[in-house]
């Protein structure tokens, strides 16, 4: 069973930099890791990736020794327990807007005691070839990263609740969707996001949880982690594929 490094390093204060994949290519998500990212965060919720698709994203990142992570597509318990018994060794959930639905999320995530996950023999288990079944429950406890995202702005009134919560280790914010729901729809420098952003690292800072938001700017990722943040996803495969065909295409006609 693979020990999730990324995990630990945000509880000694590192802050850790990732990419989201989109493009459903094994080769893809062996350069990121190649690349260098700290870890990938293959994309359920905006590609039309499945369960059997993210299983072979996950084994070609790990082949090369990468930290990989699943953004789901929905709160469904379906989607957590899937991600996770193929090997994520985390999830990213969209649209956690309560404290019941991060509790809810946790009891999926988890196992007894911490919560009521499905049990199985799964591929995160090594198929039980590496331990007994109820050591690899422990342990999966204590592996399993949670990240829930803020980008929407019934949110905010549970938001030090949810962070509060044992089992949630990251709260990241969504600036698209945070503004869209401002009613400011790619906005994501305005007053409003920003009071977000220092709501957001108030309350992780005193919880004693981690910060995360999504970038496409190395620019601003760099910005982010001054300000704070440890838990920054810059850009996805196809949009840094995307600059470089660009850059490339200019280049030969100019």
């Amino acid at each position: 069973m693979r020990q999730n490094t990324i995990k630990q390093r945000l509880k000694k204060g590192d802050c850790v930099f990732g990419t989201f994949a989109n493009g459903i290519s094994e080769e893809l998500v062996e350069i990121l890791v190649l690349g260098g990212f700290d870890f990938v965060m293959i994309d359920s919720e905006h590609s039309c990736s499945t369960a059997e698709t993210n299983r072979r994203l996950l084994m070609a990142g790990e082949s090369r020794g990468g930290n990989m992570f699943i953004r789901i597509p929905s709160k469904d318990s379906s989607s957590v327990l899937q991600s996770l018994d193929i090997g994520a060794q985390g999830i990213l959930v969209p649209q956690v807007n309560s404290v019941e639905e991060a509790r809810q999320i946790i009891q999926n995530a988890k196992y007894y005691p911490q919560g009521m996950r499905g049990v199985a023999v799964p591929r995160a288990s090594d198929y039980g070839l590496s331990m007994p079944i109820s050591k690899y429950m422990l342990q999966e406890n204590d592996n399993t990263l949670i990240a829930v995202q803020c980008e929407n702005v019934k949110c905010l009134d549970s938001l030090d609740e949810i962070t509060a919560l044992d089992g949630i280790d990251v709260v990241f914010i969504g600036p698209f969707d945070l503004s869209q729901s401002f009613g400011i729809p790619g906005e994501v420098f305005a007053e409003p996001i920003q009071k977000v952003i220092d709501q957001v690292l108030a309350v992780t800072k005193r919880n004693g949880k981690s910060a995360g938001i999504y970038t496409g700017s190395m620019e601003m990722a760099r910005k982010y982690k001054d300000m704070g943040f440890t838990f920054i996803i810059v850009g996805s495969d196809l949009a840094l594929f995307g600059d470089a065909c660009k850059k490339m295409v200019d280049g030969l006609k100019s």
